[in-house]
């Protein structure tokens, strides 16, 4: 089908132009990726395109535009039953609320995402979105609350797929700028498949 192959080579350049740094140029390529996979009735591939186009935003800044993103992702998420993804589109949204200096708004966000990513047994989103928490309440004075939202513990025993290597990756950078903690930067490996590759 014309428009799902066109909707891939879009979406693939606008991750490649994120990754370069590109971001006006990754948003384009996300938004039109987008409407691409919804002419094709891809729901799942609209949601994410839609979910990394928010990410794109909060980079630029654009704080309305990346709330309308990420809340259509997040709908549509919920409406597919997706319950990781939204898991991954409420982490988001927790980094807009951060970035935008709304803390309360953006613990809620953390809170429901760890609590997604718990009850399905991914550990490692989990602990990449309870650092945040931790950084937030840390920088809101919640020292004793902060210690108790950060998990420890070894890592988990499976291969981490394409889309959790990819939020991790998030994870840490958004860390990086709210001043949290840093990890070393894993290897830059993508599935192919498409599958919820978060920008």
């Amino acid at each position: 089908m014309v428009e799902i192959d066109e909707a891939k080579r879009l979406y693939d350049d606008g991750l490649d132009a994120y990754r370069m740094g590109d971001y006006e140029e990754a948003l384009d390529a996300l938004v039109r990726a987008r409407e691409f996979y919804a002419q094709a009735g891809d729901r799942v591939r609209e949601a994410e395109a839609l979910n990394d186009a928010g990410v794109v935003c909060i980079q630029l800044e654009e704080w309305d535009r990346a709330k309308d993103y990420l809340d259509e992702a997040l709908t549509i998420r919920e409406a597919l039953g997706e319950r990781s993804a939204q898991g991954m589109s409420l982490g988001n949204l927790g980094m807009l609320y951060q970035r935008m200096g709304d803390k309360e708004q953006a613990a809620q966000a953390y809170e429901q995402s760890i609590e997604i990513f718990r009850e399905l047994g991914e550990g490692r989103n989990e602990k990449a979105v309870a650092r945040q928490l931790s950084s937030l309440k840390l920088k809101k004075g919640k020292f004793l609350e902060a210690l108790g939202d950060y998990p420890v513990g070894g890592e988990e025993e499976e291969e981490a797929t394409g889309a959790q290597r990819m939020v991790r990756r998030l994870f840490r950078l958004f860390g990086r700028v709210a001043g949290g903690p840093e990890e070393e930067a894993e290897a830059d490996e993508d599935d192919d498949d498409g599958d919820d590759g978060e920008a």
